[in-house]
């Protein structure tokens, strides 16, 4: 059994914990392709731990830092009046711990939102940013599921939270090789079904953090940025993520072939190569999976 190479790091911001997971790069300091660490912002399902199969295929050519900003993880609750402006000032303070000046950062889902918010906030520390399954606004029949989910978890019906969340999360058609998106969906309704008190009451927070905090605020620059999505992406729908990457001056925006709104765990080999593309200058219109689209440049920088 291997040794794991990750160093954990805790600190906090305001009294709220934070905790952090340092893999270092398994390449030599003067050959790595990127000389600027990969920073992941996780979706509300995530944590620091969930990015272990993407780690396999980014160590090689970059260090990878996973977060647990508070109200995630094991990090406790967060009151639900902190929002996006809270977490920007929190990753500021952690990479100022961490003596880290510049990241090459990684936003998925509702983690996103709080990248997007942390380079709006401190643009010269992000080299460049990929943006994941992302929408500029929380449309009105989203609003009425958010709210459901919160009281069904709240209520503790777990079992019915799990079919809801993923009728929205899944792909709205069957993708990739035959049985993976059930493994998935397996995978994640054991997950949802089994979830603890606190883990639970972590989730509803966080429904209701986008209840309150609904929309992006316009006004990033100055940050190469890449949005993309899967191409059956229900929840944010490519049309979503084609409104951010508008917002945002020079960005590109890509749809992947059969994934929906879960790419990084639909297909994670491709995921990664995506960022390593994008955060090494490369082009991504040249992967047969990923379509930039027409007009938009396929080459940031």
């Amino acid at each position: 059994m291997h040794e794991d190479p990750a160093e954990i790091r805790k600190t906090a911001y305001e009294g709220y914990p934070i905790a952090c997971r340092i893999v270092p790069s398994t390449a030599p300091p003067d050959g790595r392709l990127l000389p600027d660490p990969l920073l992941f912002v996780g979706g509300a399902f995530q944590n620091k731990d969930s990015w272990l199969v993407h780690q396999r295929f980014l160590t090689p050519y970059a260090d990878v830092i996973t977060v647990d900003l508070p109200g995630t993880g094991d990090t406790g609750r967060l009151p639900v009046r902190h929002g996006s402006a809270f977490y920007a000032r929190a990753l500021d303070h952690l990479l100022t711990e961490l003596a880290r000046p510049r990241v090459n950062l990684v936003g998925v889902s509702y983690g996103a939102f709080v990248a997007y918010g942390f380079a709006q906030r401190s643009p010269e520390r992000v080299a460049r940013m990929a943006l994941s399954g992302m929408s500029d606004r929380l449309p009105a029949e989203m609003r009425a599921v958010c709210t459901r989910l919160a009281g069904l978890l709240r209520s503790g019906r777990t079992v019915e939270f799990a079919e809801t969340v993923l009728a929205h999360i899944m792909p709205s058609r069957p993708s990739g090789p035959a049985g993976r998106g059930e493994a998935l969906a397996f995978m994640l309704r054991s997950q949802f079904t089994g979830l603890p008190r606190g883990t639970a009451e972590q989730y509803a927070d966080h429904y209701e953090r986008v209840l309150a905090h609904p929309r992006l605020r316009p006004g990033l620059r100055d940050v190469p940025t890449l949005v993309f999505t899967g191409e059956h992406d229900a929840c944010t729908p490519p049309d979503a993520g084609r409104r951010v990457a508008a917002a945002i001056p020079g960005s590109l925006f890509a749809t992947v072939a059969d994934a929906g709104h879960l790419v990084c765990l639909e297909r994670p080999e491709e995921f990664s190569e995506i960022l390593l593309r994008f955060f090494s200058g490369r082009r991504i219109d040249e992967l047969p999976y990923c379509a930039c689209e027409p007009g938009v440049p396929s080459r940031a920088g």
